[in-house]
């Protein structure tokens, strides 16, 4: 005979967790998967036939787990089970069917409010935490009566484990972007110090330059340069460079009608005649 049990589990997140970090393992079914210790296979699969029109598109994976029936890993066994995942805003939802009619349907949801941001009205009775994030389990279970007691035991064993290290795994990335973070923010302060460094140094070599001393304000090394040339070259005379002195082949300009001598225009002129031989 089948019994339907339902229960909720809820943990507060430590204080230094940020949401993108639970939220991008949520929706990493592998990762998600792995991080359950019963978990000894996984495969992906196509769905079913058994899978519903909603649960059709969903991504299906064969989970395969190693069960202890009696403490002490006395009588333990192996158990291969579908199981789907669907991704919601704000969590996970899966829905495994195991053997002997064990059918489990959970639901993960990332709640709360960090420091900056608005508080909502909580769920009472549940020990909801009014400050912080926290992580909370719903599961749908039917399953034989017989059966109940222990597959609740065992499925809340392995999810209090699971999160466990869902919370360590976060502290490690939140550890490593904040180290990432500072190095970044101490390589700028280390090239803006030496900018700043060099700037000073320039600018204590070049104060006696004139075109400090002139214009009292700073200028950079090429307009101090070209400052330097032109008072340079403004001491220089301009001299129009004559081309034709001392050259052979120059050609002197003919007269004017002014400077042409008056005999000139006296002679006579010759014909030219072509001499025949």
């Amino acid at each position: 005979m089948s019994k339907r049990t339902v229960f909720t589990t809820l943990t507060a997140l430590p204080p230094g967790i940020t949401r993108s970090t639970v939220m991008e393992t949520l929706r990493t079914h592998t990762e998600m998967i792995d991080l359950n210790p019963l978990v000894q296979e996984r495969h992906i699969i196509k769905p079913p036939t058994k899978a519903s029109a909603e649960e059709y598109h969903c991504i299906w994976y064969q989970l395969t787990d190693r069960v202890q029936y009696l403490p002490g890993n006395l009588v333990a066994g192996k158990v291969s089970y579908d199981v789907c995942f669907h991704d919601l805003p704000n969590g996970l939802q899966t829905h495994c069917y195991a053997p002997l009619g064990l059918d489990i349907k959970g639901k993960w949801t990332l709640g709360g409010s960090l420091p900056g941001e608005s508080r909502e009205a909580v769920e009472i009775g549940l020990g909801v935490p009014k400050e912080g994030l926290w992580l909370r389990e719903d599961v749908d279970m039917r399953c034989n009566m017989l059966m109940t007691s222990f597959v609740k035991k065992t499925l809340k064993k392995a999810h209090a484990s699971l999160v466990d290290r869902l919370v360590e795994k976060a502290h490690l990335v939140e550890a490593k972007v904040y180290n990432e973070r500072l190095m970044d923010e101490r390589r700028r302060s280390s090239s803006s110090a030496n900018v700043h460094g060099r700037s000073e140094s320039w600018k204590n070599n070049n104060a006696t330059h004139p075109a400090f001393s002139e214009t009292g304000s700073s200028v950079s090394p090429y307009q101090s340069e070209r400052i330097s040339y032109q008072s340079r070259s403004s001491s220089y005379s301009t001299v129009e460079p004559n081309y034709t002195i001392g050259n052979p082949y120059r050609q002197e300009a003919a007269p004017s009608e002014q400077e042409r001598p008056a005999e000139l225009d006296d002679r006579p002129v010759r014909p030219y005649v072509a001499e025949m031989e």
